[in-house]
């Protein structure tokens, strides 16, 4: 319905321009030239202001085209009133023998236009009539028409019949032409409108360019992908908007060989996150097979890499788990023999200084390498989650207790835990996902050597998109937060990876293993790093006996469940529904 107003409308104003241009040139002229169509004084005046009406009305009609609600019903309203102003015309300018009665003919054609053969032909009737009464008002010398030229009642009467069949001709030929342009304009908009549906639903990006590479088309999916909305993208270079110069060279070589080219590259989206899409460009070509731009198709990889490296990750691991369980007892078993052998020689043999200390050394080497083989295991070859509802809360609170017995932890660290009071029970293994919590901790330690405010905190959330995209609709995040010295941008990609660490000590499994307990658990770790400190957050999904927990106390306390939406508001100075302990 929108739709048709609009095509209504986009017509209303070819008629109004159509009228302006009428008065103007065909009513103008014959002022102009003086020509002896006035009989009367009193037909000028009337003459000047039937043009002075019609423009008055045309603006009129202008200020409220946009504002009308029922198009049909305006565009009648001025139908009626040309057909008035015609009358008149042709009443001031001679009647019968007025050169203006072809007006008609317009207004009933431009009702055709509008109300097709029904409104043709109901256009037709009104004019018949309308001259009709002119001519037996003319006929029977009433004022102010003046007498008709020398013409018997016979002729008269044909010359009406000769307008009747010109008016019911024109009305219902314009009005059957017009139906059928209506349907054939119908049947193009759907189809254009099914057109643009299928672009705007495929799941690719599709995007056209001209010659030059200024874009023309960009669709919903290129737009999802990029983050680039169509207004945005359409007018502007592909290359300079994604900042791809490598899509140019493909370019200049589709120009030469005519040929697709189908090629993977990285872009920055606009919110400056990598993304990176497998492209296929083509000749765009007219009707006539000559080139007029070139459509591109492209889809998101990011995922589907990802995927894959995951994929080959776990196989590498799985080999390297099978050969770590077969070495583990290689080593160990010499090396027990070793540590032994230097722990009795120690003992037995009257070692001086220098000595003794080369055998404190070699034992606490061996105790150290027995430390790192143990967490190769664990990282290579877990053991599976023994999983069992556990209170999330409770075991943070343990774990935050037991931090102050660290190490690493001193006097200039402060540990704060920001938990709802209420329990929040999940189903984990509680010694690995311990474990996590003290990994993570001790690294925070590690990054704050000067002191600072290590924060953890729980929220309920949604799935986010990402790897545990099988996982429940709702999730749990626990966010470790320090202010510490940060991540470099180029380590941060590579500080999942076994072994690798930038401290002086360290065997670089601590981050692996965290990673592979919350990957058994389901989960997903993300990290956000800058020089103001390091946030770590761990993604666990929850069972459906947790959620169906939540949803009863939702039903007894609507603002039992009430969490923030970002990390920064999970806990703000007097609101008691939010635990802190602090060490």
């Amino acid at each position: 319905m929108k739709r048709e107003n609009e095509i209504i409308l986009g017509r209303m104003k070819w008629l109004m321009a159509l009228r302006v241009f009428l008065v103007t040139f065909l009513l103008g002229l014959p002022l102009l030239l003086q020509l002896n169509y006035f009989k009367n004084p009193w037909s000028i005046g009337t003459f000047y202001l039937l043009i002075g009406l019609t423009y008055f009305l045309t603006l009129v009609y202008v200020l409220f085209i946009s504002r009308t609600r029922y198009p049909l019903f305006f565009i009648s309203l001025q139908l009626v009133i040309d057909l008035l102003f015609e009358t008149a015309l042709i009443v001031v300018t001679g009647g019968i023998d007025s050169p203006f009665s072809f007006l008609y003919i317009i207004t009933i054609v431009s009702a055709s236009i509008f109300f097709y053969r029904k409104g043709g032909l109901l256009t037709a009737a009104a004019a018949t009539f309308l001259f009709g009464t002119l001519i037996n008002l003319q006929y029977a010398h009433v004022p102010p028409f003046d007498p008709p030229s020398a013409l018997g009642n016979k002729e008269l009467i044909y010359i009406l019949f000769l307008y009747m069949i010109t008016f019911f001709t024109v009305g219902g030929l314009s009005g059957r032409l017009s139906e059928r342009l209506h349907e054939k304009e119908v049947g193009f908009s759907n189809l254009r409108v099914f057109t643009e549906d299928i672009v705007e639903s495929i799941a690719s990006g599709l995007v056209t360019t001209d010659l030059s590479g200024k874009i023309t088309s960009f669709n919903r999916s290129a737009s999802e992908i990029t983050g680039f909305q169509p207004e945005e993208a359409v007018g502007s270079i592909w290359w300079e908007l994604f900042s791809w110069e490598e899509i140019r060279d493909r370019y200049r070589n589709l120009a030469v060989t005519g040929a697709p080219q189908r090629f993977d590259g990285e872009i920055s989206t606009k919110e400056g996150e990598r993304c990176l899409l497998g492209v296929t460009i083509s000749p765009l070509r007219n009707e006539h097979g000559g080139q007029i731009g070139i459509i591109g198709t492209f889809q998101d990889l990011t995922q589907l890499r990802s995927l894959e490296e995951e994929m080959h990750k776990k196989e590498r691991l799985a080999t390297i788990g099978e050969m770590a369980a077969g070495m583990a007892h290689e080593i160990r078993n010499p090396l027990a023999s070793l540590s032994g052998s230097i722990e009795v020689l120690k003992s037995d043999l009257n070692l001086r200084d220098e000595h003794l200390k080369l055998m404190e050394i070699a034992i606490r080497e061996a105790e150290r390498l027995n430390s790192i083989i143990t967490q190769f295991l664990l990282y290579a070859k877990p053991l599976p989650p023994r999983r069992r509802r556990t209170d999330l809360h409770a075991l943070l609170s343990e774990t935050v207790q037991l931090l102050q017995n660290n190490p690493e932890y001193h006097d200039r660290i402060r540990v704060s835990l920001l938990t709802p009071p209420e329990p929040l029970m999940i189903l984990i293994d509680p010694d690995q996902i311990r474990q996590v919590f003290w990994n993570l901790s001790i690294n925070a330690f590690q990054s704050m050597p000067e002191g600072g405010v290590l924060t953890i905190s729980t929220r309920r959330t949604r799935t986010k998109k990402g790897k545990i995209s099988a996982a429940p609709e709702e999730v749990v995040e626990i966010l470790f937060a320090d202010t510490g010295e940060g991540i470099k941008k180029e380590d941060l990609p590579r500080i999942f990876y076994p072994f690798f660490t930038t401290k002086s000590s360290g065997s670089g499994l601590g981050l692996s293993i965290v990673q592979r307990i919350i990957e058994e658990h389901t989960g997903e770790i993300l990290v956000e790093s800058s020089s103001k400190g390091t946030t770590f957050s761990i993604v666990l999904p929850l069972d459906e006996l947790t959620r169906s927990e939540r949803l009863d106390r939702e039903a007894s306390d609507p603002g039992a469940f009430l969490k923030p939406d970002r990390p920064s508001d999970l806990f703000q100075p007097g609101q008691s529904r939010f635990k802190s302990l602090s060490i």
